[in-house]
């Protein structure tokens, strides 16, 4: 499954991604975190940890999705409250 970067709060390592459904996971990075707009591929739609590869760097990266099949509302909700340690 593809998806792309559509949201980020880097400094905590959380992303919302969207999903070829139009549905948004929640991703929290451990290592080499992505950009905006970057292309990811993976199993995006389960929760755990996981390794997606980044189009755009060539690279796989290490995440743990917390979160799938959101509405945008509701991710940028999740962000908000990651942000603010909820």
């Amino acid at each position: 499954m593809r998806g792309q970067v559509y949201m980020e709060y880097s400094r905590l390592g959380f992303f919302a991604v969207q999903t070829e459904e139009n549905y948004f996971s929640i991703i929290e990075v451990q290592s080499k975190l992505p950009s905006l707009l970057n292309k990811l591929i993976g199993d995006l739609d389960s929760l755990g940890e996981k390794t997606l590869y980044n189009e755009a760097t060539q690279e796989e990266i290490n995440v743990s999705i917390v979160s799938t099949q959101l509405t945008l509302a509701e991710a940028k909700s999740y962000i908000k409250n990651a942000v603010r340690g909820k």
